[in-house]
């Protein structure tokens, strides 16, 4: 074998274990299929949520940490993976913007926990997903 043949076969190799890799990748991070939520279920979410929007203006802290639990919970309840790395990234997000606000003064601290309820709403939202009723107006067209 000369050298030539050499450094061919190890560029060939390395594409292989190149494409391996990506496709093993590819397969870890595809999107998760999610489990469609019972009405009562569903129901109990947008209270809890509610419930938790509600308590912002007193305890902001309190709200900012329960909407990451109950995000958690709906995601959980939907089948959705929760390692860390396959969180929504508005969630994984809203964490560290969260940890930021813990750390900053006073008057900032509530505008910034604020900002991060709306990004735990905005994972919230896209989890719950529209209402069965409402899914089933939007796809059937009206004919005039």
């Amino acid at each position: 074998m000369d050298v030539v043949t050499l450094i061919v076969d190890a560029v060939i190799v390395l594409w292989v274990v190149a494409v391996v890799v990506g496709i093993a990748r590819a397969i870890k991070a595809r999107p998760a299929h999610l489990a469609p939520l019972p009405e009562q279920t569903r129901n109990r979410f947008e209270l809890g949520w509610e419930r938790i929007a509600a308590q912002f203006l007193y305890e902001p802290q309190w709200a900012v940490g329960e909407a990451d639990s109950i995000v958690l919970s709906l995601l959980s309840a939907r089948g959705h993976p929760l390692d860390h790395a396959r969180l929504p990234r508005e969630m994984q997000q809203a964490r560290h913007d969260a940890a930021v606000a813990a750390n900053g003064r006073p008057r900032d601290k509530t505008e910034a926990l604020r900002q991060v309820l709306l990004q735990y709403r905005l994972v919230f939202e896209q989890m719950l997903g529209p209402k069965p009723r409402e899914a089933a107006l939007g796809a059937r067209r009206e004919v005039a």
